[in-house]
């Protein structure tokens, strides 16, 4: 979907950071959405955003984000990307309403 190779291109191009896949006009927006949303309360996340692909270029994500706390590693986030468009086409009657 985003055309990472693997694992290792990812962490490469990104350095390790979810920020990194964020468009750089929307970060700050983006990560204070998502915080301001897991400080109310939530444990999911849902945030439209841009997001970097291994080429450099961008597409429309909708983030469905959910923290956990791990003994091991602390608080951990699992985020599943969707395709923006896709989600339109698939499900416009849902994105009416």
């Amino acid at each position: 979907m985003s055309g990472y190779k693997d694992i290792d291109e990812l962490f490469r191009l990104t350095e390790k950071s979810f920020r990194n896949l964020i468009r750089e006009d929307e970060q700050q927006q983006i990560e204070s959405s998502i915080w301001e949303q897991i400080d109310n309360g939530n444990e999911n996340d849902y945030i439209h955003f841009h997001l970097r692909k291994a080429d450099g270029t961008y597409f429309s994500v909708l983030d469905h984000g959910r923290i956990v706390e791990s003994p091991q590693y602390g608080k951990v986030f699992y985020v599943l990307f969707m395709d923006w468009e896709d989600m339109h086409i698939r499900y416009n009657d849902k994105f009416a309403r």
